[in-house]
């Protein structure tokens, strides 16, 4: 009778302690789904955002959108976009900020990350010429609200006319020298017999049976 009691006890034990998760795979557990959760936001995403995207601002130019996606892992998420911006304006653009916003369902800012295009070397960005670079932006849970969106916004600061120096740099300030020739060593080299020759002035060989 006690043999079959203690039996049934550890049974008991055994089936409770199957039945009840440990904290680390609850954890686990929750995890695998807001990873599922995600790829699945991300497959949406990619669906509803097809490239290129190209936006215009009057004045400023012009933001082509070569790949848009949603990146990161939960509790991480962001935006990473590729993009160039291209001077359509009339006039050398020396900079432009390009913006990349993440908004809410209600249109307000959640987050913002925004680059300067330049060229790397003192020169504007001339007419119809084109700059590349990447954004970033976390969308700090915007993303898991229905009705969430991005912008992309842009401000280019175009050149301006150079105020002349006064007074004005001398022209000829500097002493301008003749260029310089140098000769070949053996350019007044003999060599005898019937295949003489010797050289002229640019070097090159000529027939001859003495120096020149």
């Amino acid at each position: 009778m006690n043999t079959s009691k203690a039996v049934s006890a550890t049974l008991l034990v055994l089936l409770t302690s199957c039945a009840t998760r440990s904290p680390e795979g609850n954890n686990a557990h929750e995890l695998e789904l807001e990873l599922r959760q995600l790829q699945t936001t991300q497959r949406v995403f990619r669906e509803q955002n097809t490239v290129p995207q190209v936006f215009n601002f009057p004045g400023h130019g012009r933001v082509t959108v070569r790949e848009i996606t949603l990146d990161g892992f939960p509790g991480n998420e962001y935006l990473r976009c590729r993009f160039h911006y291209e001077n359509r304006t009339d006039k050398p653009v020396v900079q432009s900020w390009v913006m990349l916003d993440i908004l809410n369902p209600a249109g307000q800012l959640v987050a913002s990350q925004a680059t300067v295009c330049i060229i790397p070397h003192p020169m504007a960005i001339k007419r119809g010429s084109f700059v590349m670079d990447e954004l970033r932006a976390l969308t700090r849970g915007a993303h898991l609200e229905p009705g969430w969106s991005w912008r992309i916004r842009c401000v280019a600061e175009q050149q301006q006319p150079v105020e002349p120096l006064d007074p004005p740099i001398e022209q000829d300030r500097w002493p301008v020298f003749p260029p310089i020739k140098i000769k070949n060593r053996g350019q007044n080299d003999w060599i005898g017999g019937g295949s003489g020759y010797n050289r002229d002035g640019n070097g090159n060989r000529v027939p001859g049976g003495r120096d020149r």
